[in-house]
Parts: structure tokens; C-alpha cells; sequence
């Protein structure tokens, strides 16, 4: 479908959702997680002094691999350690999958996509198993032609292979793609492969934070998410 925004012609055919933040609250407890992931890495004989209390879990294996690689260790330990931590962070987040909240307008927003048309894709840090019992909640899977979580790539993101993989079984080209969500790692890859970054304010990031990282718009909400689509319907 043909749009005319900043002067030029673009032809959206789909939209990609991040999850957590944009259509659904996760309730982690991250205290908790962030003690036991500490707790693991003890285990593993890993003091690293690069942990600061702004860490979320999934940045604090980040770091941690990144260090690792650098110094060298084989790849079976890095692998091993790896695969712990992120079981220890799904156990978590099945645990809060009970805990999960809607947020207000995701339902309406994602009925309106399919209903004009577009292919609707769902892109997440969450794992597959937290992931699935969220979208069986909601009544929310059937929405949605590609889902892709941590769990189905290598690098996920801002890695852009984590947005190519599920831009590619939407079967569209990244130009075609709206991206949907509320922090600066959904910017990144959408601006990187030319797709068109949304972003709206019910994460922990600013207004002036997102737009600072590349968004095209920033809403404050998904439930404005329908209303600025359609006023390009029909203009």
C-alpha cells in the first residue's frame, strides 16, 4: 500500500511488533534473576567487575560472552555458560508469563493490521517457551504470519539478522516493513536494513531517547498505533 510521507513514496505491506513493552507488560523479577545469573557465574569461576545496576539480564550475557571471547576461551565453555544463564532467564520469565498484562489497544491494533490487509510478524528477546504461553493468553498467536524469539536466532537483536529472519518469512522486502516497539534495539536494525521504525513510550525509554536513535514517529502508545496508519489510508 502506497504512502506518502517526507516527500517520498513509500509502499508498506506489513508491520513487525516488538513484544514486551509494545503489546504486552512482563512482570520479571529481576532482582532475583539478576542475583541468581550472578550467582551461576560464580559457579563458572567469573568475578568479571562490568555488571552495573542498569544492566537487564540478557545485557549482562552480553557482556559476559563478549569478555570471553576476547580472552580466548574456548568456545564449549562460552557455549556452556551461555546456555545457562539464558535458562536461568527463561525459568523467569515463564514464571512472569502468568504475571503478563495487555497493554491497552495492542488487541485493536493488531485486528486493524490484518483487517487492511498487511502481513503482521512478531519479533522478541523473549524466549520461544515464554514467548508461546504469552501469545496462548491473549489469544494473540493467530495474529501473526512470522514469530521469531531469541530462541530462533543466532544474533538476536539490534543484530539485524534477528529482523532479516523475520522480515523474510513475512515474504517482504525490509522498505515494505513498519517496525513497532518501544526501545532503542528496535530502531537500530529497523534503520540499518531501511525499514520504517515506529516507536512508542510505554518502555523505559524517552520521547528524546527515541528520537534521538532514529524514529520515524513516537506515539505513546500501541492504541495510537491504528489512528496514524489509517490517516496515510486515506490521504
Amino acid at each position: 500500500m502506497l504512502f506518502h510521507l517526507y516527500g517520498v513514496y513509500l509502499n508498506f505491506r506489513g508491520v513487525l511488533f516488538d513484544l514486551d513493552g509494545t503489546l504486552i507488560r512482563y512482570s520479571v523479577d529481576r532482582v532475583n534473576l539478576t542475583r541468581d545469573i550472578l550467582k551461576s557465574l560464580r559457579k563458572f569461576n567469573i568475578y568479571f567487575q562490568i555488571y552495573s545496576e542498569a544492566d537487564y539480564p540478557i545485557s549482562m550475557v552480553r557482556k559476559t560472552i563478549r569478555v570471553l571471547e576476547g580472552m580466548k576461551v574456548p568456545k564449549w565453555f562460552i557455549d556452556n555458560v551461555s546456555s545457562t544463564l539464558f535458562r536461568i532467564i527463561e525459568f523467569y520469565e515463564v514464571e512472569a508469563s502468568n504475571r503478563t498484562s495487555l497493554i491497552e489497544g495492542a488487541y485493536e491494533a493488531l485486528s486493524f493490521v490484518k483487517s487492511i490487509g498487511f502481513k503482521c510478524g512478531l519479533i522478541t528477546l523473549n524466549s520461544r517457551r515464554s514467548t508461546e504461553i504469552v501469545l496462548d493468553k491473549f489469544n494473540l498467536k493467530n495474529f501473526f504470519d512470522a514469530i521469531v524469539t531469541r530462541n530462533d536466532v543466532k544474533n538476536f537483536k539490534p543484530h539485524v539478522e534477528h529482523l532479516v529472519k523475520a522480515i523474510s518469512l513475512m515474504e517482504l522486502n525490509p522498505t515494505e516493513v513498519i517496525v513497532v516497539g518501544d526501545s532503542i534495539i528496535d530502531i537500530i536494525p529497523a534503520l540499518a536494513l531501511n525499514a520504517f521504525p515506529v516507536a512508542v513510550k510505554t518502555g523505559v525509554r524517552s520521547e528524546d531517547e527515541l528520537r534521538s536513535a532514529g524514529a520515524k514517529i513516537v506515539l505513546n502508545s500501541i492504541a495510537e498505533f491504528p489512528g496514524w496508519l489509517q490517516k496515510f489510508l486515506y490521504n
